[in-house]
């Protein structure tokens, strides 16, 4: 790890990185995020998803547990102002009206919808933390736009890895590490906890230069599972490096995410579905 990298684990402006929600149990989490800001990581694909679903226009993304809640939400709601989206098995479910893939939500299939969204991981991993003070999707496409907002109220910083079925993922790993490093290199610094999952998340990404970042995530096993599946070009999307400089920020009564800052805004909340 490099000397400038700031490891401390004390003080107001910290970050510390969990590599899947049940590095805690999704409730310790929310309890101890109560003043903190976190931010929610499936790089392939949730968070990139819903990046660029509300960089196109989308309105709103309701985060459920799964496609099966999805599914349930959606069939109570205005299907002329609603999208169901999910997957499972990287695919779209039966019904569905777009699966994962970001590069399926362009402004003219999204524009002025709200998202039903249920996915296997990164869905699941937002509403584990929903009782955080500030809740953000992160990924790479949207890095640098995340620091900034981050940096807006310099309360301590929780990155929340989706992970796969429980378990850590590549490209989830180094996405947390580049973040925290970020927030570490400000001029104002954040400092990096001591714990092992944010050491390794930060010794990670400081093996990686911004060049290597498809390679990387192409070699990741979900990478070639993508691949595998037809969905090469959402590893090249989601590798894009602050190609949308949009933060979506997740939001209550109802729940769901909508952008903070410059970009397109959301309705009036009652045109958002609640349940």
């Amino acid at each position: 790890m490099a000397d400038k990298d700031k490891i401390l684990s004390t003080g107001r402006r910290t970050v510390r990185v969990h590599l899947t929600p049940g590095g805690v149990t999704g409730e310790r989490i929310a309890i101890s995020l109560a003043e903190e800001q976190a931010v929610v990581v499936d790089v392939l694909r949730a968070t990139t998803t819903i990046i660029q679903a509300l960089s196109s226009g989308a309105t709103a993304v309701v985060p459920c547990l799964s496609p099966e809640d999805a599914l349930g939400l959606s069939g109570r709601l205005d299907p002329a102002r609603v999208l169901l989206v999910g997957e499972k098995g990287g695919v779209k479910p039966p019904g569905f009206d777009l699966g994962n893939s970001p590069l399926d939500f362009t402004p003219a299939r999204v524009r002025g919808k709200s998202i039903v969204m249920g996915t296997t991981n990164g869905t699941r991993a937002l509403l584990s933390v929903a009782k955080a003070g500030r809740v953000f999707a992160g990924a790479f496409v949207n890095l640098s736009a995340l620091v900034e907002e981050l940096n807006q109220t310099g309360d301590p910083v929780r990155i929340v890895c989706a992970g796969q079925h429980g378990q850590p993922c590549g490209e989830d790993t180094l996405f947390a590490g580049w973040l925290a490093r970020a927030l570490s290199h400000l001029d104002e610094p954040y400092a990096v906890s001591g714990d092992i999952e944010t050491r390794l998340a930060v010794e990670m990404a400081g093996t990686m230069e911004p060049g290597q970042l498809h390679a990387a995530l192409q070699a990741e096993e979900h990478g070639r599972t993508l691949a595998g599946l037809g969905f090469a070009g959402d590893v090249e999307l989601a590798s894009s490096l602050d190609s949308l400089p949009v933060v979506p920020r997740l939001r209550h009564d109802p729940t769901r995410l909508e952008l903070v800052g410059p970009g397109p805004r959301s309705l009036a909340r009652d045109k958002v579905p609640g349940h």
